[in-house]
Parts: structure tokens; C-alpha cells; sequence
């Protein structure tokens, strides 16, 4: 186990070494933070939280040392755009920051709700300037209020601030982490009851100094590398989100899920005799074809008639789907509205779930975040029958953006 050093000062630090892979001493990568339940707490002198614990997973599997400073989170960015440290979290994406600094691959995600006594205040338009916004001073969510022109009345140092100005009617509302409110609530009972409108899922990474960055360029993409071991895979949907979500998506099934030529395609698909070694075999051209200018195979299926139908679906609601595919009884591919990862789908956990459901039900999958649309997403799958005689006849999956589905309609 790595050994921790913790120093009761003005600022709480962290140092944490682990054996060096050279021979040469590495010198430890300064990160500053500010505390925040449940992502960064300081207990018996000791930083702890779920960022932290992210954290010395990649940094030991990188086996280079470093160390936490706790400070205010606006005093962190200050510190990492004067190069007095490398990098600074929790962070949500940042335009002000991002001239200076890269934010990494998210450690975690934030849920955003807002918060008020009336719920009749959750409908009026949030750039009501008669509307009293409070929020915490240096928050991720205040930066994006803010960076949206939303007038904040009050800005406090804590969130338990926000709740009694909240319960004395100082302020109408306030936006603020589902997570950091339970920790709030659990030290603050309430006199009243909140109502609670949901406003977006938040990442959370770290933001490297560009010139930390550049004097280690491979650093980056070997901490994010580590991100993918280290954070948590995937966020568990709640019922009510999982409700909704099947509303949604089987609205759009029935408009364009059973057109005459993805029905087409999937029986002549699973007409055809292919072996497993065959399809093994395109699964690996499949993949190499993806890392070269010439795509035969990825080509012919973008060119198929139902991906021109799922192409022009997802470019319809391009807020809300980041990919769409089918395929057939085997797991083969049939259509898809951009390249997949990969060719072969049965060994998918969401392909297996779908294809055991009956007519009308789909699988929904917990949210991940989507490195390449950088979003969050949850996959939803839902086995096609033939309208004929109902068999089975393959699985189309949907990339569903967590953020419009459920989101605030603010850009």
C-alpha cells in the first residue's frame, strides 16, 4: 500500500510516492483541490473521497509519485495557470480554464438537480433576472451558470448556506449535486421538504497545465489510459430516469424501427450462411479497416439502404442519439448510422440482454461516459421480430445523450 503523509497546516497535503520505474528519482506531480463531500473530504487528517480514491488507483498503476494541496478551488485554478501546480480537480469542463490547462478523461460525474421550497419555480425560465439564484462560491456548477449569463444573487461559501437561505426564503433556488446534497441533508435535517428538477450529468477530471504537459507529453494519455481501470465503470439509472427512457425510445421504434428496409435486410442477413470462424475473420478486418483509408467492408455496410435510413435518423436528432446500429440473428452488423468499434455484437452484454426480450421490450444499459461524442450516454437495445411470423430477427441499439434525454433545455 502506498504510505501517505498528511500535514495539519493551513492547507492539508498530500504525498503519496510509489517505487520509481527508472533509475533516476521521479519527482511528484502536484494536484491541488478543495474539499467537497463526497468527492474530496478531509477526515483525521487525512484527504479522502471518491476522487481521491480514483486518483492513487491511476497514480500507482503509473507508479509516479505525487501530491495533494487543499485549498479553495479558485485559488487551485490560480495556482495551475501560474504554474505554482501541475493540474487541479474536481473539475467540469471550463472554457476560462481551458486556455491554460487540458482536462482529463472524467474520473466521475456530477448530477446536477435544482433545488427549491415551490416547484412552481422549477418551470419559470431560469434567466428570470426576478428569479434569487444562489450557488457556492468557486463551484463547478457556478462556472457554468455563469458562463451562460445566468444572474447568481448569492454565492456562499458552503452548500449548507444554500439550504437555510434556501429555508429562510433568502433565495428562490439553487443548483447543486445530487451526491454533495445528501451529504448535506444528512448533517442538515429539514424544516420543509425540497422540490427537485433535473439539469444535466456533469464530468469531473482533472486539468493539467499546458506547460506541465508539455515538458511530459505522454503523460496524459497514459493518465487517461489508467482512468478507464480506475474510475467507475458505469452510473446506475433510477427507476423513474429508466421509465422515462423506455417512453422515449419506444416512440421512436414505432415510427421508423419496422421500415420495409430494415425488415429487408435482416431477413436476407440471416438468409445467408455465415461460420463462426467467417465471422470472427470480419470482426478482424473490421478493425483494421477502421485504422486504414481503405474500407471495404465498412464502406458496403454504410452504404446499405437501412444505414442511410439510420444515418438520416441520427442526423434528425443529433441531440439525442450518438450512434444507432443493427444487427442481424448472429450478431453480425447490418446497418449503421456511423463506424462502430467493432463488427460482431452477440459478445455484447446489451446484445445478449435484447435478444432474450420479448416483442416491445427494450434493454437499457447504466451510463457511460462516450469519449468520442464526450458525453454521456446509456445504450439502449431492442430485439426486431418479423412482423410476418414473428421470430427473432436481430437487435437494434441506440447511443442515447444522457444530457438531452433528461436534461435541461438551457444550451
Amino acid at each position: 500500500m502506498p504510505a501517505r503523509h498528511a500535514h495539519r497546516l493551513t492547507f492539508l497535503l498530500l504525498a503519496i510516492s510509489f517505487p520509481a520505474l527508472h533509475a533516476e528519482e521521479k519527482l511528484p506531480v502536484r494536484l491541488d483541490t478543495s474539499l467537497e463531500e463526497p468527492y474530496q473530504i478531509a477526515v483525521g487528517g487525512e484527504l479522502v473521497g471518491q476522487s481521491v480514491t480514483v486518483l492513487e488507483c491511476i497514480f500507482e498503476n503509473l507508479q509516479q509519485p505525487y501530491r495533494i494541496q487543499l485549498t479553495s478551488l479558485n485559488r487551485a485554478r490560480q495556482n495551475v495557470s501560474r504554474h505554482v501546480a501541475d493540474g487541479f480537480f474536481s473539475s467540469a469542463p471550463d472554457n476560462r480554464v481551458d486556455g491554460y490547462a487540458q482536462l482529463s478523461a472524467p474520473l466521475l460525474a456530477e448530477k446536477w438537480y435544482w433545488y427549491a421550497l415551490d416547484a412552481r419555480i422549477l418551470n419559470r425560465p431560469i434567466w428570470d433576472r426576478n428569479l434569487r439564484i444562489g450557488s457556492i462560491l468557486g463551484s463547478n456548477s457556478l462556472t457554468w451558470l455563469e458562463a451562460r449569463g445566468i444572474n447568481v444573487a448569492q454565492k456562499v461559501a458552503r452548500l449548507e448556506q444554500l439550504v437555510e437561505l434556501l429555508q429562510h426564503e433568502r433565495i428562490d433556488l439553487f443548483l447543486a449535486d445530487e451526491n454533495a446534497m445528501k451529504s448535506a441533508l444528512a448533517q442538515q435535517p429539514l424544516a420543509q421538504p425540497l422540490q427537485q428538477r433535473f439539469v444535466r450529468y456533469s464530468p469531473l477530471g482533472v486539468y493539467f497545465s499546458h506547460g506541465f504537459l508539455d515538458t511530459h507529453p505522454d503523460f496524459l494519455s497514459a493518465f487517461n489510459r489508467q482512468v478507464e481501470h480506475c474510475a467507475p465503470r458505469s452510473i446506475k439509472l433510477s427507476t423513474e430516469e429508466i421509465d422515462y427512457l423506455q417512453q422515449l425510445v419506444t416512440q421512436h421504434l414505432r415510427r421508423w424501427a419496422y421500415h420495409a428496409d430494415v425488415i429487408s435486410a435482416l431477413r436476407q442477413a440471416n438468409a445467408r450462411s455465415t461460420s463462426a470462424a467467417k465471422i470472427h475473420e470480419l470482426d478482424r478486418q473490421w478493425m483494421r479497416e477502421r485504422l486504414l483509408e481503405d474500407k471495404p467492408l465498412i464502406r458496403s455496410l454504410l452504404q446499405a439502404a437501412p444505414s442511410h435510413l439510420l444515418a438520416n435518423v441520427a442526423r434528425q436528432y443529433h441531440l439525442l442519439f450518438n450512434e444507432l446500429f443493427l444487427s442481424d440473428q448472429s450478431g453480425q452488423l447490418v446497418a449503421l448510422s456511423e463506424i462502430t468499434s467493432d463488427y460482431w455484437q452477440a459478445d455484447e452484454n446489451d446484445y445478449q440482454q435484447a435478444k432474450r426480450l420479448a416483442p416491445g421490450q427494450i434493454y437499457i444499459g447504466d451510463i457511460e461516459y462516450d469519449g468520442s461524442t464526450q458525453s454521456f450516454q446509456s445504450k439502449v437495445s431492442a430485439p426486431l421480430h418479423d412482423p410476418e411470423n414473428g421470430r427473432f430477427l436481430g437487435v437494434l441499439t441506440l447511443g442515447i445523450n444522457i444530457e438531452t434525454a433528461f436534461g435541461d433545455s438551457q444550451p
